[in-house]
């Protein structure tokens, strides 16, 4: 993050954006070494379970897509879980799919795999069982837009996943050390790509549930819940 700070600095006094391809390459890496223990220790035995009935579902064979995947460790871990399931990595940022695309041959599970460079709003893939954003609805443009996309995505009966870095709706529910950690990186990473893109809804790291619900909904979602939690994460579970 201290090597994107002349960047930030920069564009911080008029609301400008810095891309996120624009960051040091060393940071696509450190974003996905952060995130990798807490989906290494939660997503396959608590945040997918917590889910209505998507454990089933996997186990049979699911499509999934798990959108904003950097590196694609989630999508390895899920599709290492469930190898009958088939599992489609997008990110607009191809070298973190070059990067995915290796990890998942390196971890045995490239026969049930694929990745491909697409933003949110604009993959391709239908009729999707599971689609799954890690920490990165809070980082896009227009978040709505993307859940609107992930609407039509999928099948009627389909589920979205949606992790979010812990956070209340108001700012001193989040004066603690985790909040703190989230708005360093929020100030550094997630405001300056959100206003980089369309839209650039900059919701951050800390946005809280009532904003997530609020643009979740706009996407054409009924029905929302938190499904479980962490100290660092809120798990949000999306229905048609």
């Amino acid at each position: 993050m201290t090597e994107s700070k002349d960047q930030v600095q920069a564009v911080f006094p008029t609301g400008g954006g810095v891309p996120w391809s624009d960051h040091s390459a060393c940071f696509f890496c450190a974003v996905a070494r952060f995130f990798r223990p807490g989906y290494h220790n939660n997503l396959v035995s608590n945040w997918l379970p917590a889910l209505d009935g998507v454990v089933p579902k996997l186990e049979r064979g699911a499509k999934v897509a798990d959108v904003g995947c950097g590196h694609g460790w989630s999508t390895v871990l899920m599709a290492k879980a469930f190898p009958k399931s088939q599992f489609i990595g997008y990110d607009f940022h191809p070298s973190s799919i070059e990067h995915a695309a290796a990890h998942a041959r390196e971890h045995g599970v490239a026969a049930n795999t694929r990745f491909e460079v697409a933003t949110a709003k604009g993959y391709a893939e239908r009729d999707l069982d599971l689609v799954a954003f890690f920490d990165c609805l809070h980082d896009m443009g227009d978040p709505a837009g993307a859940a609107a996309h992930v609407r039509q995505s999928l099948k009627p009966d389909g589920s979205w996943m949606i992790i979010e870095p812990m956070a209340g709706d108001k700012l001193e529910d989040n004066l603690n050390p985790v909040g703190r950690i989230y708005y360093a990186g929020s100030t550094m990473g997630c405001v300056p790509t959100s206003l980089s893109q369309d839209v650039g809804a900059a919701l951050g790291a800390q946005a809280g549930e009532a904003k997530l619900r609020e643009v979740i909904t706009a996407g054409g979602f009924r029905n929302v819940r938190r499904a479980t939690e962490t100290p660092f994460n809120m798990i949000l579970e999306a229905r048609p």
